[in-house]
């Protein structure tokens, strides 16, 4: 029974990592709405490189004897924001806009050899409603705002709450 087991086992694929992208994002949701923290640059450069961290793989330039499942990835950040709340209106009457921080991250798992992709997957990482509710209920959120509700750690947290999911459910499928 042992020797059918390990004959059908089949064997994990190496995985070597390709490129990692960061989308620039608009200025009207950025997450660092005053500029005090970093330039938007900079966030992108600190996203990139936590996410070389994240993700550290052999990069794919290093892969020698290719066999047929081995596969290449790729991770693109498309899309991040941080949350806001702005009171718009006249005076008498007030209507408020908010958003809440949002990281969205694609990736690609494509066999090296014949560049096919293998699979895709898409993770979506948001701060609760609670924990919105809560920051926008405080002195700094309502009536002073000496800085932004959401800063670059709290971005970057989200962004590691997001890449674990992704590392997950690419551990899933493998």
């Amino acid at each position: 029974m042992l020797f059918v087991r390990k004959f059908f086992k089949k064997e994990k694929p190496r995985v070597y990592l390709d490129s990692i992208f960061v989308v620039p994002r608009g200025e009207l949701t950025s997450s660092d709405e005053w500029g005090f923290l970093a330039s938007a640059e900079s966030f992108e450069e600190s996203i990139r490189a936590e996410l070389g961290e994240i993700f550290n793989l052999p990069h794919i330039s290093t892969a020698s004897e290719v066999t047929r499942r081995d596969l290449g990835l790729q991770v693109a950040v498309v899309g991040y924001r941080g949350g806001e709340l702005v009171d718009a209106g006249l005076h008498p009457i007030s209507v408020p806009i908010f958003w809440k921080p949002k990281i969205e991250i694609h990736s690609r798992l494509f066999y090296l050899d014949s560049q096919k992709t293998f699979k895709k997957y898409k993770v979506v990482e948001r701060f609760s409603w609670s924990d919105f509710v809560g920051r926008s209920m405080t002195l700094n959120g309502l009536f002073f705002r000496y800085k932004p509700l959401y800063n670059n750690k709290d971005m970057e947290h989200l962004l590691l709450k997001a890449c674990l999911r992704l590392v997950e459910k690419m551990k899933s499928s493998l």
